[in-house]
């Protein structure tokens, strides 16, 4: 029995390690990106701010990971995930560039038909990561924003019904559920909402 007890004792601080570890890369490699420097001041720079964020907020970025986890998750889903996310994100981009198109077809549009509504939907997602990809990825899609999401509750605004179709018949769910190893959604039961009083 305490072998078994310092065994569980083991994993959890190996995989608080392991996280504290992504973390720590996942923010360099941004740091690295987004600043387009490579230059020795520069690195040192991003090495310490990256590990000043991971030291002050990897408890809390671990623990947030961990709820809709199983509680014994292994580093191999850990990295099995991460390598989901990165083959998610072509797709993502790839949606993107198509709703730039359709967006700029209906601004261009000297009609502009337009026909702004409320999306209100409830996701079968459990991870809480899983629910937050899922928000951003609907907000980094041109023509819907992620206005409120409330544990699985999601409220989005969207420009034109066509743009929001891929989030109705659950590709865009269903991606992020395979990214995160979940259940795949069926079809989403939206509400649609043409003012805040029928919210």
């Amino acid at each position: 029995m305490k072998q078994m007890v310092l065994n569980r004792a083991k994993r959890a601080r190996n995989r608080r390690i392991v996280s504290a570890v992504l973390q720590f890369l996942v923010l360099f490699a941004f740091w690295l990106v987004l600043s387009g420097h490579f230059q020795v001041k520069f690195v040192v720079i991003g090495l310490l701010t990256a590990g000043l964020v991971t030291l002050l907020l990897n408890e809390f970025f671990f623990e947030s990971l961990q709820r809709g986890e199983q509680p014994d998750v292994a580093i191999r889903t850990i990295f099995q995930q991460i390598w989901r996310f990165i083959l998610y994100l072509p797709w993502l981009i790839r949606q993107i560039v198509l709703a730039n198109v359709q967006v700029a077809l209906i601004v261009l549009n000297p009609r502009m038909p337009i026909a702004p509504a409320l999306m209100v939907f409830g996701s079968r997602l459990k991870k809480n990561i899983a629910r937050v990809t899922l928000g951003n990825s609907i907000t980094l899609t041109p023509g819907t924003v992620t206005v409120d999401l409330d544990g699985d509750k999601y409220i989005v605004h969207n420009l034109q019904p066509p743009l929001a179709s891929g989030l109705v018949d659950g590709t865009l769910p269903n991606r992020v559920a395979s990214v995160y190893l979940e259940e795949p959604e069926s079809p989403l039961r939206v509400r649609w909402v043409y003012s805040l009083e029928d919210l």
